[in-house]
């Protein structure tokens, strides 16, 4: 390798890390940008601000990104402005400053693409360069109405350069992320703790938790043989000292495991601050007046989990943007406050995480949607009749399904909650919905914390041993505490105010229906997004702690199959996947 080569690694390594550092500060200007048009005469946000576009201009002059430099230069020098209260924040000023962030993530995904083209910046610099020179153009007069003046171009709004609604700040797959938390109006906080980190190549972490999974299973395998041993040789000496050893494996094998996964643990902030820009800029392309509270930003999922959940709670805000909220002049004629509030919430409960949406928007007309359900023969009339209103939402989640009265760009995208539902039923998640017309809507998910170690109930169904995601088991009864109907030739069961379908365990070897309760004296209620399902089963035989292992490119993917694990006692278990076992059962049940 020569000179030359060295030098280039190094500079692609400076390049990166400046990414990365940039991407962080995009997403701090991003929602301190935000909080500024709701605080104007914060100095330390807006100083904040100006030193994190000041950043960014002076490494990427060094790296000789001339663009990203120039534009940084003319944002800086309007924040300047700010400062010194030449001019005053305007929503019409925060468009240019938002826009021109928009023109600056574009830049930096051409850096990190390798893209030498130039993106045009014309029309966003001479925006600036207008609002530099004419800032009395960009101020609010006495009576609150702004001026008509407007910069050459289009009237600033959410538009990208190619006329469609910006997602830049909202893609899950956008790049632009950040490592730290962020504390919100709902939640906040006295001090500021200093958290020191290390950037950590994934690919080793992902070689750490294979090799902690073998560990989990030879601690599981231990113990097993240990439990053996008490039972057959209980007057031997040397047991109570296995017994300490196994003990002390055990505790130790758990706070390594737990370590590991902290490692690949982020904060559900990281998604959470991409969704107050998106907000802003929805609400003011409606005319509406919308405020995103947060909190429990804190909370941690593993980095898997947290790369899939972004585009479903996209989905979601949008919904409550543009269905929840009324417009101000709607709400004032229904005693509300003219502005609207979606509040935003996420906690540790056990092994999952609950993410909870609320809005204090219209709410879901029930009626409507029994209507609809009916027309589009989801369901017949007397069967939508007989249905409770939380039964009813559930068609909320069908493909194509809306009562909207009218199409948006927001709404017209051809995407609904049946999006949502798949991405949920993805991480083996659960979703609800309850909603009361005229008051609100609140929508309930329920996540695991990892996918790659789980909770596994096992149960036995006709000498077969399968383990089930114990993060999607609702409850367990007796087979004789219930009635079992059949609706249309197939096995139902009524639990409460519940009617659910029943299967037997079976069906994911068999591929047959069939259903006899003398056999299966137990039924598992399990749920799958906003679904549910029984599961008869002969026995149950405990909890475990199991580590999922692929099935191999021999055997391939089987429906209702995820994975397979290694018990304690060497034999290989099916882990059942839930996506695929309602499939099965709605096809063949």
């Amino acid at each position: 390798m020569t000179a030359n080569d060295f030098a280039l690694d190094d500079m692609k390594e400076i390049i990166n890390d400046f990414l990365v550092e940039a991407d962080e500060l995009i997403i701090s200007l991003d929602n301190n940008l935000v909080k500024l048009e709701e605080a104007p005469d914060d100095l330390e946000l807006l100083n904040e601000i100006f030193r994190a576009a000041h950043t960014i201009k002076g490494t990427s002059g060094f790296l000789g990104l001339e663009q990203v430099t120039t534009l940084t230069h003319k944002m800086e020098d309007i924040l300047n402005k700010l400062r010194k209260s030449e001019i005053v924040v305007t929503p019409r000023i925060m468009d240019i400053l938002l826009k021109s962030l928009d023109y600056l993530k574009m830049l930096l995904n051409n850096v990190r693409a390798n893209k030498n083209e130039e993106v045009d910046l014309e029309d966003i610099l001479q925006r600036l360069t207008e609002a530099l020179k004419n800032p009395q153009d960009y101020e609010i007069d006495d009576d609150g109405e702004e001026n008509q003046f407007q910069s050459p171009g289009s009237a600033m709004n959410n538009e990208k350069p190619d006329g469609g609604l910006s997602d830049a700040s909202v893609s899950p797959d956008s790049p632009v992320e950040s490592v730290v938390s962020q504390k919100s109006a709902v939640c906040t906080a006295d001090k500021k703790a200093v958290e020191q980190t290390i950037r950590v190549d994934v690919a080793r972490l992902d070689a750490m938790i294979n090799l902690m999974g073998e560990l989990v299973l030879g601690r599981n395998t231990l113990v097993q043989i240990v439990n053996q041993l008490n039972k057959e040789q209980e007057n031997l000496n040397h047991l109570e000292q296995i017994n300490q050893v196994t003990a002390s494996v055990n505790f130790i094998t758990t706070e390594l495991q737990l370590a590991v996964m902290k490692m690949r643990m982020q904060p559900i902030g990281k998604v959470f601050k991409k969704f107050p820009r998106m907000v802003r800029d929805l609400a003011r392309d409606a005319g509406k007046q919308i405020e995103l509270k947060t909190c429990g930003e804190e909370t941690e999922l593993d980095k898997s989990v947290i790369e899939e959940i972004g585009d479903p709670l996209v989905h979601v805000i949008r919904n409550s943007c543009d269905h929840g909220i009324e417009t101000p002049e709607e709400r004032k004629a229904a005693g509300k406050p003219e502005k609207g509030n979606i509040v935003l919430t996420a906690g540790q409960q056990g092994s999952n995480i609950i993410i909870k949406i609320e809005d204090d928007g219209r709410g879901l007309d029930v009626e409507a949607i029994r209507r609809k359900a009916v027309e589009k023969g989801l369901a017949g009339q007397a069967e939508v009749d007989a249905m409770t209103d939380r039964e009813v939402f559930r068609f909320i989640f069908e493909a194509g399904f809306s009562t909207a009265k009218k199409v948006t760009d927001v709404s017209g995208r051809g995407v609904g909650m049946d999006v949502v539902r798949t991405n949920i039923e993805k991480l083996n998640g659960l979703i609800e919905l309850d909603s009361r017309k005229g008051v609100g809507t609140t929508i309930v998910i329920k996540l695991p914390l990892t996918l790659a170690i789980i909770q596994g109930l096992l149960v036995e169904s006709n000498r077969e041993i399968f383990v089930l995601p114990l993060s999607s088991v609702f409850e367990t009864i007796k087979t004789s505490q219930t009635q079992v109907y059949y609706v249309n030739q197939k096995p139902v069961f009524k639990l409460r105010d519940e009617i659910i379908p029943l299967i037997n365990m079976d069906i994911i070897y068999s591929r047959t229906s069939g259903f006899s309760m003398c056999e299966k004296p137990y039924i598992i209620v399990v749920g799958l997004a906003d679904k549910k399902l029984g599961i008869n089963i002969d026995k149950f035989l405990g909890q475990e702690e199991v580590v999922i292992k692929s099935l191999g490119q021999f055997l391939g993917t089987t429906e209702g199959v995820a994975g397979a694990t290694i018990m304690g006692d060497g034999r290989i278990r099916l882990i059942v996947d839930l996506v695929g076992l309602f499939k099965l059962a709605k096809r063949i049940g």
